[in-house]
């Protein structure tokens, strides 16, 4: 995700944040033998919920929806996708502060 659209796409409501279910497994009815003993007991159906970034998707050749680009994310990853950010930053500061220095210098002369 290129998160410096975010707030644009948001805003065209192309992307959000939304609860989403994945069945982790079908029910299955319970089975009888032709005693009427079961032989395979009713399983119900398991799913878990998960909370995914949920993105419109077109074709650029027709223009036509295609289906939603889903991707799960959980709150640590947002915060250390974040936190790379935040330190990269914190080194492209430093390298511009130590180059206005030199620029400075560079003038001096």
């Amino acid at each position: 995700m290129n998160w410096s659209q975010y707030s644009t796409l948001k805003s065209a409501g192309s992307v959000s944040f939304a609860k989403q279910k994945q069945t982790t497994r079908e029910a299955v009815a319970e089975v009888k033998d032709s005693d009427g003993n079961v032989t395979t007991p009713a399983e119900p159906k398991e799913e878990r919920e998960y909370i995914a970034l949920v993105s419109k998707q077109w074709d650029s050749g027709t223009g036509e929806a295609l289906a939603d680009s889903i991707r799960e994310y959980n709150i640590s990853e947002l915060e250390g996708e974040k936190e790379r950010y935040d330190s990269e930053i914190a080194r492209a500061k430093a390298q511009s502060d130590e180059l206005a220095k030199a620029i400075a210098d560079f003038k001096k002369v």
